[in-house]
Parts: structure tokens; sequence; C-alpha cells
């Protein structure tokens, strides 16, 4: 058999080169709840935690397409294997049952609010006992809100939704509703009157830091993959400055396009 001439099989070994270097390129389907600033379908970039998942997932050649839901059915979606993954969720031990994990994204800070004309003292959530408490059907409060509320020390009403929440706040079928507070003052915002903003407040202090994840359904076969390439982005977006710049400069574009 003949020999190949040496620049053919150097550029054979190039060819081969680059097709070990450049991994495959992934697609996912991540459902995308309605949480703004940080998730949102009207939101320049689908808010800033979406702009900076598509941004790490992106570096390590996966790309993103996001499909909208209600707060709840967009995490069923996901454990259910009818998406790939979701993002913006907490840990808790029994979602870990039908998800994987990324490494956390950002944080939330979680208070309570109030109507503004009752102010409602408290130190920790023990003294919240004798109040009542809206919640959002599929949304995770802390370990310890779960506890208190299963054991019948915190009383809770569940709504479908955050905007349902302050609704019933406003008119007083409850007394307190946790929420992001930056979530929260958008929501104010973008669905209700100056008049109705003001008759709302909120406690200056939080009663829980959360981190937010990507999350990616176990029934996906890629799943260890898709969190591994996207910690490896995240880590190079955070290292290289981009992904606070990112924060930043998406901050200022979901703030104009709210006329802010």
């Amino acid at each position: 058999m003949r020999k190949l001439p040496r620049v053919l099989l150097f550029v054979l070994g190039l060819a081969a080169a680059a097709c070990q270097a450049a991994p495959r390129v992934l697609d996912i389907v991540l459902s995308n709840p309605e949480y703004p600033p940080y998730l949102g379908e009207s939101l320049p970039g689908y808010g800033l935690l979406s702009r900076i998942v598509s941004a790490a997932f992106g570096l390590e050649h996966v790309r993103v397409r996001y499909v909208f839901y209600p707060n709840n059915r967009a995490l069923q979606a996901a454990r259910n294997g009818v998406v790939d993954g979701s993002l913006g969720w907490a840990v808790t031990a029994e979602r870990q049952q039908d998800l994987l994990y990324t490494d956390p994204v950002m944080r939330l800070r979680m208070v309570f609010f109030q109507r503004a004309e009752r102010s409602i003292p408290w130190r920790s959530l023990n003294d919240l006992g004798s109040y009542r408490i809206g919640v959002t059907t599929g949304n995770s409060y802390s370990d310890e809100f779960a506890r208190l509320q299963d054991i019948g020390m915190l009383h809770t009403e569940a709504a479908a939704d955050d905007l349902s929440n302050f609704r019933k706040l406003l008119v007083g079928h409850i007394d307190l509703f946790p929420i992001d507070a930056e979530v929260g003052e958008m929501l104010l915002a973008q669905h209700f009157s100056a008049a109705q903003r003001l008759r709302l407040t909120y406690s200056p202090h939080s009663f829980w830091s959360a981190d937010m994840h990507v999350v990616i359904s176990r029934k996906q076969a890629q799943g260890p993959e898709l969190v591994r390439r996207f910690n490896l982005g995240l880590k190079r977006l955070r290292a290289s400055g981009e992904a606070q710049r990112l924060v930043e400069s998406m901050r200022r574009e979901i703030a104009l396009a709210a006329g802010r």
C-alpha cells in the first residue's frame, strides 16, 4: 500500500486534533418561570439569571432554549422530564430526588412584605405563629420555614402565583407574604398602581438568603455532563469578570425597559 504524503498526514492529524479539542455541541430546553428581574419572558435577555445561565452554557458549547411557565409548572416540567431542566431554584431534599443541581448562580434575599398601616414586629420565624402567611405553590421558603409549617407553628395559605399573594395581602386576606425583596418590588412596580404600592412595605431584615441554581432532570441522559459543562462555564465567566459586567449591564437595561 502506498504511503500517504507527509503533508496529508499532517493535515489529517490537525483535523483529528481539532475534532478531539472541540466538544460536541449540546442543545437543551429549560423551563423559565416569571420572577423579575431574575427571570421573565418580557425582560431583556429573559432576566438577570437567564442571561448568566445562557452565557455560562455558551462558553461550554451548550445552546439553551427557554420555554415559559408559571412557577409550579416550570419546576414540575423539569421534574417530570417534559423539559431538560429549569433555573432559579433553591436546593431541597425532595427536589434532589428528581433533579441534579449545578453550582449556585445568584442569591435571593427573602423578606416578608406586609401592609404599611400594620407593622408586625418579629425576631425569628417562631414569632409569627399568630399571623396568616401567604405562600406560592411550588416555592421553597427554607427548611426551617417548612418545619414550622409542618408542625402547625406557621399558618400558611397557598396561592398559584406571587401576584395573587400580593392581591390577598392588599385586601387583608393574609398578613405577610415572603418573597425576595428585589423581586417583590419589581412585581409591584409592574402590576400595581402607585397608591397600592404605598400601602405595602417589607421588614428591613431577611429571614433567609437562598442560592439559585440551574436544575437538570435526572431523566435527561446527558444530565451529569450538562451540570459539568455549566459549572465550568460559570467558573470561567466569573474568573474573567464577565459575570459581574453582565449583571451590571443587565440591571441597567432592565431598569431602562421598566422606565425606572
